[in-house]
């Protein structure tokens, strides 16, 4: 065993617990299912634990665990609704009900697990969430599901409770959900290209449904996704999500839930590049520390001391941890998803060009997320750089179609906005009451799809060549002749030279020459500037779909612009330097 590890482990989970006690405690009756059950697995992990301050404290007096996992059971109970599932957002949701259910398993192959019969208080739990999941089971294997992942996640349930309380139909149905396929993308992402559903639902249930069912197959994808996210973690203990196409797009997602994955996969498989994914994320905060208490409890490969490493050694801090080669290469591309990494002199570029089509609309489930390049040296970090183009508000440069020659990324998308004419004499009502349609930017009544069209056009192609330390980029426009705004967002912390204050905006704009954003030792310089002007307006504009509905996708930091005509070409340089330079 990894003594230091599961140490480490063990007093977060409990300092984790005993702040719960202490500050949430009383409001476990207005919880849902999901945060209710995730409470309950976290007492029961530390009640089981040899070495926990909480261990056996069924009956400590009021310091003890037997009435907040009693109130848990209760709310979890109440929740439960006639079919067995549990009601939330979603209502009575199969998939929604499989969270709670998969974290219900894992508490009772706990108790189970015991060398000695449970005492009662653990013997009351075990009773309860019995019964919870006898009475989901057959709405369990009926039920459906609404996005890519849940279908994995809702197999992993069934078969974790299959093994559990074996019922006649639960493995035929694992199996028909997984005669599908499993939805891996060939360079190992996952349809949705989501670290969040990645680290959260997929893997953990593929790993459940090949521990469970004896599909020791399905570990081959996982195998596949971690190697895929080896070269897109970052530094700074996050990893790269703004290729997915779900709410992760517009977060930095952290990389700690990642770490029982790889240490999982790096035992098993002995793999030298896993261990030293797994050795660095050990070294960032812990990721619901109890929950991987529980995990390593029952799965051998997370005990284990990681290939190269003595049990009693432990993870050094993060910062005296380099990343493996796997983890930084020099270049790196998900070309399903559009974007590309390199790596030089200090700095690390990002280029994404893999937005999906905007059809519906604004919705979940697309990659939509306009920035299409990031760019860090050291401690400073430009976290978003976006075009806005002031054309017929259709809101910012997502590229159409992206080609990479080695460190060099094009970009490109053409926009077109109709004008319309008077309707064929065949296709006039007498009524006045035409056909509703959209049209691409707002819906009319006007039979849009009859009518003849005066059509405008803006073609935008940005090159990007990244290396040496520096991205450097060409943008050009043809077509309409407008105002465009480059828009780059810095993450707070640092100063800025060189720019001229929006007044009453918060936000910056560079009017000459090259600006400078530095933090601590680490600075960006970007530019140069243009001259600013009454028909260059220095803003950002998310685009028509998101304004009607009063919304936006703005990002958020320390936001600098330079802005210009949709003329002919401009350059623009981003270089990493030594603040002090």
């Amino acid at each position: 065993m990894d003594a230091a590890f599961l140490n480490r482990v063990g007093e977060a989970a409990d300092q984790s617990v005993q702040a719960l006690l202490e500050t949430h405690d009383a409001d476990v009756a207005a919880l849902a299912h999901r945060p209710a059950m995730g409470r309950l697995l976290a007492m029961v992990t530390v009640f089981t634990e040899p070495g926990s301050r909480f261990y056996g404290a069924g009956f400590h007096g009021s310091g003890g665990l037997r009435e907040p996992m009693a109130r848990c059971l209760d709310r979890l109970e109440q929740l439960q609704g006639p079919t067995g599932l549990f009601d939330g957002t979603n209502l009575c949701s199969p998939p929604d009900s499989a969270f709670t259910l998969n974290d219900v398993c894992l508490a009772l192959g706990l108790i189970r697990a015991l060398d000695t019969p449970p005492d009662p208080v653990l013997a009351e739990v075990d009773a309860r969430l019995s019964g919870i999941v006898s009475r989901a089971t057959d709405a369990m294997v009926a039920g459906g599901v609404h996005t890519p992942n849940h279908r994995w996640e809702l197999c992993a349930a069934l078969a974790q409770m299959d093994r559990l309380q074996p019922q006649p139909g639960i493995a035929e149905r694992i199996s028909e959900w997984l005669a599908e396929g499993i939805d891996q993308l060939p360079d190992g992402m996952y349809s949705e290209r989501s670290p969040l559903y990645a680290t959260a639902v997929t893997n953990p249930s593929l790993l459940a449904i090949a521990d469970s069912s004896g599909r020791p197959e399905l570990l081959d994808h996982v195998r596949r996704n971690l190697t895929a996210f080896l070269p897109w973690f970052s530094p700074d203990g996050s990893v790269e999500s703004v290729f997915s196409r779900r709410q992760d797009q517009w977060m930095t997602f952290d990389a700690a839930p990642f770490l029982h994955l790889y240490r999982r996969m790096a035992n098993q498989d002995g793999r030298e590049d896993f261990a030293a994914a797994a050795t660095w994320l050990e070294g960032l905060p812990l990721h619901e520390p109890a929950k991987l208490l529980a995990l390593a409890r029952l799965d051998p490969w997370l005990r284990e001391a990681l290939p190269g490493r003595t049990p009693a050694e432990g993870a050094p801090p993060s910062s005296d941890i380099s990343f493996h080669a796997a983890m930084a290469p020099a270049g790196a591309a998900l070309e399903s998803c559009g974007v590309y990494r390199f790596r030089g002199a200090g700095t690390v570029a990002t280029v994404f060009g893999g937005c999906d089509a905007l059809e519906p609309g604004v919705v979940s489930g697309l990659a939509t997320n306009p920035t299409f390049l990031r760019f860090a040296y050291g401690a400073a970090v430009l976290t978003d750089l976006r075009l806005s183009r002031s054309f017929f508000d259709l809101g910012p440069f997502r590229s159409q179609h992206t080609v990479a020659n080695g460190t060099a990324v094009t970009l490109s998308e053409e926009l077109e906005a109709n004008f319309y004419l008077p309707l064929p004499a065949q296709k006039r009502r007498a009524d006045g009451i035409y056909a509703l349609e959209h049209e691409g930017r707002f819906s009319a009544g006007m039979d849009f799809g009859s009518r003849p069209t005066v059509v405008h056009k803006l073609a935008t192609d940005i090159a990007v060549q990244a290396d040496g330390g520096q991205a450097v980029l060409d943008v050009s426009f043809g077509g309409a002749d407008t105002a465009f705004a480059l828009e780059l967002t810095f993450r707070p912390g640092g100063t800025l030279d060189g720019v001229v204050p929006l007044g009453g905006t918060g936000a910056f704009q560079l009017v000459e020459g090259m600006g400078r954003y530095g933090v601590g030792g680490d600075a960006i310089e970007f530019g140069p500037g243009l001259p600013a002007g009454p028909d260059t307006p220095a803003a950002y504009n998310p685009g028509e779909s998101y304004r009607y509905l009063a919304g936006t996708n703005a990002s958020g930091g320390v936001r600098v612009y330079i802005t210009g005509r949709t003329r002919g070409s401009h350059r623009f340089t981003l270089r990493g330097v030594p603040r002090d330079s």
